[in-house]
């Protein structure tokens, strides 16, 4: 019995990875690990209340777009949690109200604020090519010459 019933699943399972290949949507494992990886990892771009792929609004916001956490520029100081928006009050998840540049440098360049481990060894923005950085801020963000 055991052997039909696996039989039968991988068939199923070929049945909807040939459908999703012939429908253009997902071409191979990489892109279906994607999307699932993607529907679980959605913050709300005004408030960064976690939001899932099947949300029509957020939750505690009623905002309608959400952005993936792992590409949010902000973190909350005190517990981590990903912040879309460097105004928000308050962190959804820990009600802190201090945020910090996403990455761990302690540098950022001055003109687009990309983080820079050591001015020394990093004389010169590798994104923008800046040769003039500031020490990060805790709390809300210093201003950039794009900002």
């Amino acid at each position: 019995m055991a052997d039909d019933f696996d039989s039968k699943a991988r068939a199923i399972a070929r049945y909807v990875r040939n459908e999703l290949e012939n429908s253009g949507a997902i071409t191979n494992v990489h892109d279906i690990r994607g999307a699932l990886e993607a529907e679980g990892n959605l913050i709300c771009k005004r408030c960064s209340n976690p939001v899932t792929i099947g949300d029509d609004r957020c939750a505690k916001c009623g905002a309608r777009q959400a952005i993936d956490a792992d590409g949010a520029f902000w973190k909350c100081e005190d517990c981590n949690m990903p912040i879309s928006d460097p105004k928000t009050p308050k962190c959804p998840k820990c009600s802190g109200g201090k945020v910090r540049k996403a990455g761990p440098e302690g540098f950022e360049c001055l003109r687009c604020g990309e983080g820079i481990a050591d001015p020394k060894t990093t004389p010169v923005c590798p994104k923008c090519g800046e040769d003039r950085c500031v020490k990060r801020t805790h709390g809300h963000p210093a201003r950039t010459v794009e900002s």
